[in-house]
């Protein structure tokens, strides 16, 4: 087990080495900057807003979106197989990670969101914090 964690992490060191860091801070904040689009243009009509800085420059890799009901879409989105990060006590992050997210990921998810979002599929998921399967 010891040696697979150790050739795993190089093979991580590696392919990140490869993709060079400032490329992958462009391709993060490409996928962010396009995030925030999808997300003024898709979900802003449904109560979403963008919490996360806009400025390139003060953002990292991941986009914080606010709504009263996040922690119900957070795991409506997991029951579709987007997986977010939910905090309390209204806030979903998305963290497209630039090594191997593509555009079309972020597209499918936001369409995933602005469908749960419409439908109100999300009203179905307990209010008690515990993890829908």
């Amino acid at each position: 087990p010891q040696i697979i964690g150790t050739v795993a992490v190089q093979e991580g060191v590696r392919l990140l080495a490869d993709a060079g860091i400032d490329r992958l801070r462009a391709k993060a904040v490409a996928l962010t900057r396009y995030l925030i689009g999808l997300a003024d243009a898709w979900l802003a009509g449904y109560g979403v807003t963008v919490a996360s800085p806009r400025p390139d420059d003060r953002r990292g890799a991941h986009v914080t979106l606010a709504h009263p009901e996040a922690w119900r879409i957070s795991q409506a989105l997991i029951r579709r197989g987007v997986i977010g990060d939910y905090r309390t006590p209204d806030r979903l992050r998305l963290g497209p990670v630039p090594l191997f997210t593509r555009f079309t990921d972020v597209w499918d998810a936001l369409d995933i969101m602005r469908q749960i979002l419409a439908d109100q599929s999300y009203l179905d998921v307990p209010l008690t914090r515990s993890v829908v399967t």
